[in-house]
């Protein structure tokens, strides 16, 4: 009987980490552009890496200062689905009150430049753009800091996000219109976008970046994965000592 009780603990142990986990959204940055020849010139990717969908309602964006107050609210997208990457561009004019304010037209040249991204989310925020040794910083709709990601703070001299990641710190800017891409299931690790690197594709002016695209299926959860095998393993226990 103890052993049966103990059996039924386990099991109920196991199931409340699966469950636990499969209604988590897990929403990392998969990549970064500090600079182009277009504008608007910035954008950062974000990426649902969890299973269920992911509500950024209220999020918003800052740059190395992290400070909320000058924080800009994520705007054009609420909702990240499971698998999903979508962007975020900074506004070229971010005033509301100048004739030239028009974030429709934004996202619509945006896209513009990337063939059209059919089936990509594109959002903007009209805060501050991203330069050398700069950071992204996001905070949630309870104003909590809760992804942050810095770049290019290298020696001798301070990067653009692509100069970065190919790891060229020499002040030549040689990358500096290129994107920063996620190594797909590294931990934060990013290299220099170009053809055939985790599906980047060129813009209109010839420089590389894969916006809305992560070229990696999202990884089965490792505790997932243990808790599954745990409940198996001891399942076949209890019917043998049964």
């Amino acid at each position: 009987m103890k052993l049966q009780q103990l059996c039924l603990a386990v099991a109920v142990a196991a199931l409340a980490v699966v469950s636990s986990r499969v209604v988590q959204a897990e929403v990392i940055i998969t990549e970064l552009r500090s600079k182009s020849q277009t504008n608007p010139e910035d954008y950062f990717e974000l990426t649902n890496l969890g299973d269920t969908p992911a509500d950024i309602t209220g999020w918003q964006f800052d740059d190395e200062s992290a400070d909320i107050a000058e924080a800009a609210p994520l705007m054009g997208i609420s909702t990240i689905a499971p698998g999903e990457s979508v962007v975020f561009f900074q506004l070229d004019e971010n005033d509301p009150l100048s004739p030239a304010y028009d974030p429709a037209g934004e996202i619509e040249l945006f896209r513009s430049f990337w063939g059209g991204l059919p089936g990509v989310q594109v959002g903007y925020q009209g805060g501050a753009g991203l330069g050398k040794g700069d950071a992204i910083v996001l905070f949630d709709s309870s104003d909590n800091l809760i992804i942050e990601l810095a770049y290019g703070l290298t020696t001798p001299n301070e990067t653009h996000a692509g100069d970065w990641a190919a790891g060229n710190t020499d002040g030549s800017d040689t990358y500096e219109n290129q994107s920063a891409v996620w190594v797909p299931g590294s931990d934060g690790e990013f290299e220099l976008a170009a053809a055939g690197v985790y599906g980047s594709f060129a813009d209109t002016s010839g420089d590389f970046g894969s916006p809305g695209i992560v070229d990696a299926a999202v990884p089965e959860p490792a505790a997932c994965v243990l808790a599954g095998l745990a409940l198996a393993g001891m399942m076949a226990i209890c019917r043998r000592v049964s």
